[in-house]
């Protein structure tokens, strides 16, 4: 749907100073400086409360509940089939598509992504 992927990724990158890029990878690993990294981007003040509510409301387990962010009506229209693996968001782990290709589509993928890398610098 985005591709060319690298072209997709690289133009949003090339504005930096109009767009804030993040990480999935990121959030998971500090939620609470991310949310206040976007508040510091778009020019707005919180407080300790508000930083720690909206973390609490946008962790994976509040998300993946919420039909409002769970993309639960996929499965009305088909493109889901509503099983653990066929949801839109599965487990909100970092990495675990290692669970899931083989050796050598994680080889595959590796190469591909240390050269997305290596262009977009």
């Amino acid at each position: 749907m985005f591709c060319p992927y690298r072209e997709h990724v690289k133009g949003y990158l090339e504005h930096s100073d109009t767009v804030l890029c993040l990480t999935y990878e990121q959030m998971h690993q500090d939620r609470g400086s991310v949310v206040r990294k976007v508040a510091d981007f778009l020019g707005v003040s919180l407080s300790d409360a508000d930083v720690d509510d909206i973390v609490k409301n946008t962790s994976f387990e509040v998300m993946k509940a919420n039909p409002d962010t769970n993309f639960r009506q996929w499965e009305d229209s088909g493109m889901v089939s509503g099983t653990e693996e066929g949801t839109f968001m599965r487990k909100g782990m970092v990495g675990d598509w290692r669970n899931y290709f083989t050796e050598e589509e994680s080889e595959a993928f590796l190469k591909w992504r240390n050269e997305e890398v290596a262009s977009l610098e």
